[in-house]
């Protein structure tokens, strides 16, 4: 009799100690799929701030682009000018030094 019940007692135990494992790895997924779930959050957010952050700079640097190709137009518009003013001051000493000449 002492034996059975010794018996049903380890029996009862490892029942309980089954039970016990599959609450503990029912507990430890969840957990697992909260910490993916949290990561995943996280990286959706900081993809999301890459994308703003990339696209910012991408019209930050169209913005600087636009800016010096405007400013490179406005310099050579300025010298064409320039060159333009030299060459009519040489003619202008050409016709000069031929009047003198003759």
């Amino acid at each position: 009799m002492k034996k059975r019940g010794v018996v049903a007692g380890i029996f009862i135990g490892l029942l309980a100690m089954a039970g016990c494992s599959r609450v503990d790895e029912d507990r430890a997924r969840e957990q697992g799929r909260e910490a993916q779930d949290k990561a995943q959050r996280q990286l959706d957010v900081t993809r999301d701030k890459l994308r703003q952050e990339l696209h910012s700079a991408d019209a930050q640097t169209r913005e600087d682009l636009d800016k010096a190709r405007t400013q490179l137009r406005h310099a050579l518009s300025q010298s064409e000018q320039d060159a333009e003013k030299a060459k009519e001051k040489l003619r202008e000493r050409a016709d000069k030094n031929d009047d003198s000449r003759q």
